[in-house]
């Protein structure tokens, strides 16, 4: 069943858009159901007339499919659609926050004004994900930051960062997510950018309690890094 994501906290509200995709993409008819989270409930609707278009609940239950710890991911800005890509599998992969960062050797870099345009597309793209993969919450997306200016507010209980100079066995890792992250914490990991993290932003980082950690012996993609980290970061955290 198709899920969608309520306007308002007072009552059932439909964007246009997604009433367009219930009627159009979903073929919606009379009789037709659909589920709408609102507060912390998921709604069954059933549709009651096409034009106008019109719903009566018929269902109310409730579900936790989110993780038991608040994940944050930083991810340093990528070229072309990677930004877009690494939004939507994150989101799928349960993070509540993506923080966008740009970085001494990112690859391209966009000023404030340029970021807030993108941010329209960027939380659109994490609703969708979040309807697909049943999420209770539709995850927040901040930004801009200078990686080594991170606002405290946003930092986790605990902080990882992949780190090149760190690629090797991945004990380490491994040892401080079963040891050291209990479920009432929150836990953010940064991805830097293509042309690795500068050894003073590393520096900054550490000295905000960012713990350097090995994502393997293979150097890999940003994109490809930050699904893998939270792919190991979610299947270990909901193992506990």
């Amino acid at each position: 069943m198709q899920r969608y994501f309520s306007l308002s906290n007072q009552h059932i509200e439909l964007s246009n858009d997604d009433i367009y995709h219930i009627l159009k993409v979903m073929r919606g008819k009379v009789s037709s159901t659909f589920e709408v989270v609102h507060l912390d409930a998921i709604v069954v609707c059933e549709i009651t007339s096409i034009n106008p278009f019109a719903f009566k609940v018929i269902d109310v239950y409730k579900e936790d499919k989110e993780l038991f710890n608040n994940v944050t991911l930083f991810y340093v800005l990528s070229k072309g659609d990677k930004n877009e890509f690494v939004i939507q599998k994150a989101t799928e992969l349960g993070v509540k926050n993506i923080v966008f960062l740009n970085s001494k050797r990112s690859v391209i870099k966009l000023s404030q004004s340029d970021f807030e345009r993108k941010l329209v597309r960027y939380k659109k793209i994490a609703k969708e994900a979040s309807e697909q993969s049943k999420r209770n919450i539709i995850p927040d997306i901040k930004g801009l930051y200078d990686l080594d200016k991170i606002p405290n507010e946003l930092l986790c209980d605990h902080n990882l960062v992949a780190y090149e100079l760190e690629s090797g066995k991945t004990n380490k890792t491994l040892d401080f997510l079963q040891q050291n992250c209990k479920k009432s914490e929150s836990i953010s990991v940064l991805i830097g950018p293509e042309g690795g993290i500068d050894e003073k932003e590393i520096s900054v980082l550490t000295s905000n309690n960012f713990i350097p950690i090995s994502l393997g012996k293979r150097i890999l993609r940003t994109e490809t890094a930050a699904v893998y980290a939270l792919s190991v970061l979610a299947f270990i955290l909901e193992a506990k």
